[in-house]
């Protein structure tokens, strides 16, 4: 499901992606392999942290900071989505600028992976916006 209508909004209330521009960068976030990853407009792929199954649910940690932690998600797409509201634009760009980029032959195959789109705005100051193809 995709959502895209004005009238959408994801788990955690942000709103979804619009024809209005706002000064923001877009990412993807893919979960697949017990990882979360995220690519840029560029199609650098960076590993982000961990995804994981537990006794409650799903739980991530995303790598270099010690607080993107989160647990109790029923679905992969309910971590992802946490995750697209709880980053900043400048934590995925200092993550883009510090890692490789996953090409070539340890390139997970994402075009099946869930994935959620969320574009981010560079001051900080617009909260995210956020396509959800789930």
């Amino acid at each position: 499901m995709t959502r895209s209508s004005p009238a959408a909004r994801t788990p955690s209330g942000a709103p979804p992606l619009s024809q209005a521009a706002f000064p923001g960068q877009t990412f993807t976030l893919y979960a697949t392999r017990d990882r979360i990853y995220a690519s840029n407009v560029r199609e650098k792929l960076v590993d982000l942290g961990f995804l994981e199954r537990g006794a409650d649910g799903y739980h991530y940690q995303l790598d270099g900071d010690d607080k993107a932690t989160a647990s109790g998600f029923e679905t992969v797409e309910d971590a992802l989505a946490h995750v697209a509201t709880s980053v900043t634009f400048h934590y995925l760009d200092g993550q883009f600028t510090a890692l490789d980029d996953l090409g070539g032959t340890s390139r997970p195959d994402l075009p099946m992976a869930p994935q959620i789109q969320v574009t981010l705005d560079r001051r900080g100051v617009v909260p995210p916006a956020i396509e959800a193809d789930v």
